[in-house]
């Protein structure tokens, strides 16, 4: 019997061209709009880390390993971003010209008694590479002190050294994210909402208030509960495939890289569509006027996407700065908040409360629901 009102209202929903039209189409434009007016901002993002391309100039007989961190850094593939690519002159002249001509960022010269740093001018560039020479200065000059002091610990203090790099890398950041995303996770944050439509119609279809579909559904046999829960199942399940569509052309066709994997997307968005759903089918279950059915739906959403930045990037800091409670209640706002979380930092415990939030208010509104849906009496039929 569920599965058969499941299927039922499956077509029934699939059949409504609004929802082709602004649950499917909508984003897709408003994704292109986004992408044609900042799209290159996010892939040139100049905040973004990018691969040193340095040079590595030896005048000396003999390296003291330095060349050898170099590869290193270099071959390093657990890194998502690897820090630097090196290259071997035979002269600094040489170097010169290469970073005269933009091909390298700068070049190190391993010299007697010390390793120099040539870089064009100061920034992030200089920073790193000036960082590697002195980390490693460092460790030398650790090992150095341990050989005079205590040759017998000399081996545990190259192997604790050289393992360190384990503890850098114990928490693994995001790569590449700029803050411009936050417009497209809005945007998926707003497409997720857009489920409240599909909450109120699929009540519209079954409470004889609202529509002679309902009449009929309301004198037919059967639990209203596993009509409402087909109903909500029906509901998710369209509007996943519609976060599916919109997740794929952002990544694949607009080549917009969102910051995590696939299944970390779809679940934090099923999420907010079963939020946007719950929230519908409160809204069906107060609410008798026909239009309002339209209007409230629409308001909601498009005002909870606005305040999570989906027209003005910033104004969700500033509430976060203000009133940070009217995040923690704003559906939408958890939603971009999760993914930027989820892409910038991995799973953290700030990640899990904005999930355990939205799971509450699913729960909630659903209880309200049923309280409001499970007495309904009519007068006549």
């Amino acid at each position: 019997m569920f599965l058969q009102m499941f299927i039922y209202k499956t077509k029934e929903l699939g059949r409504k061209y609004w929802l082709i039209g602004w649950n499917f189409l909508f984003p897709i434009v408003l994704s292109t709009a986004f992408f044609l007016g900042f799209g290159n901002l996010i892939k040139d993002d100049p905040d973004t880390f990018k691969t040193l391309n340095v040079g590595y100039v030896c005048e000396i007989q003999n390296s003291n390993g330095f060349e050898q961190v170099l590869n290193e850094l270099s071959s390093d593939k657990e890194a998502e971003t690897t820090v630097l690519k090196y290259k071997v002159f035979s002269s600094e002249d040489k170097a010169k010209k290469a970073m005269k001509n933009n091909k390298i960022d700068g070049y190190y010269i391993e010299k007697e008694n010390k390793i120099e740093t040539v870089i064009p001018s100061n920034g992030l560039s200089s920073t790193i590479m000036t960082e590697v020479v002195r980390s490693y200065d460092n460790y030398t000059a650790v090992i150095h002190q341990v050989a005079k002091d205590h040759p017998e610990k000399l081996e545990d203090a190259i192997h604790t050294i050289t393992s360190k790099h384990n503890f850098v890398k114990e928490h693994s950041f995001g790569a590449d994210t700029s803050h411009y995303i936050q417009y497209f996770y809005a945007l998926l944050a707003m497409t997720s909402l857009f489920s409240s439509w599909i909450g109120t119609s699929m009540l519209d279809g079954i409470c004889a208030n609202l529509s002679e579909c309902g009449k009929r559904v309301e004198c037919a046999p059967g639990s209203k509960l596993l009509k409402i829960s087909a109903g909500f199942l029906s509901g998710i399940l369209l509007q996943s495939v519609s976060n599916l569509i919109i997740v794929a052309y952002i990544q694949n066709v607009l080549h917009i890289n969102l910051g995590m994997p696939l299944q970390s997307v779809l679940l934090i968005c099923t999420i907010g569509s079963g939020v946007g759903m719950a929230t519908g089918t409160l809204m069906g279950s107060i609410i008798k006027n026909e239009h309002l059915l339209v209007a409230v739906p629409l308001f909601f959403s498009m005002v909870c996407s606005f305040f999570s930045g989906l027209m003005w990037g910033e104004i969700k800091q500033i509430i976060q700065y203000n009133m940070p409670i009217i995040n923690k209640i704003n559906p939408a706002a958890l939603l971009t908040d999760a993914m930027y979380i989820r892409a910038t930092y991995g799973a953290t415990a700030d990640y899990k409360e904005d999930i355990l939030i939205m799971s509450i208010m699913i729960i909630i509104c659903l209880l309200v629901s049923a309280f409001f849906l499970r007495r309904r009496k009519y007068v006549s039929l």
